[in-house]
């Protein structure tokens, strides 16, 4: 426990370390741009992208197709868009790390993610099957 305390009171000591050395780097004005863009970059992430996301969860979810990845992604799409939300240059390379695709991961539809092996030739969709009107005087197959 007391290592988890130094670690989360250490952790803005070391962003506040690396924005000052990117800052003497490469210039204040590119730090506050990248700070900007990151905080604008995560605030549409979870203002345009919340329901969004939900929906695809509720979509694995009445699929009967929920994996633990599409869960995952979930969490690290929300993640990643507070800690670019957040003021700080670890963070937001964390962030972008989080938002890669990972192996095994992703989504299990839309070639995303694993999902089911389709054999070669075959096709997959949905089909509804619509009977001819026949009429008082007319038989099937006629």
């Amino acid at each position: 426990m007391p290592y988890l305390l130094l670690g989360l009171l250490a952790w803005p000591v070391l962003e506040i370390v690396v924005m000052i050395m990117v800052a003497h780097a490469f210039g204040v004005g590119v730090l506050l741009a990248w700070l900007v863009v990151a905080a604008i970059v995560g605030g549409l992430m979870l203002r345009h992208h919340k329901m969004a996301v939900a929906w695809s969860l509720f979509d694995d979810l009445r699929a009967g197709r929920v994996k633990t990845s599409s869960l995952f992604w979930v969490a690290r799409y929300y993640i990643s868009a507070v800690l670019l939300l957040l003021p700080g240059i670890i963070g937001d390379v964390v962030a972008l790390i989080m938002l890669l695709p990972w192996p095994g991961g992703g989504r299990s539809n839309g070639g995303n993610g694993p999902g089911p092996r389709v054999p070669e030739g075959v096709i997959e969709g949905d089909y509804r099957r619509i009977d001819p009107k026949v009429g008082p005087d007319r038989q099937l197959g006629d």
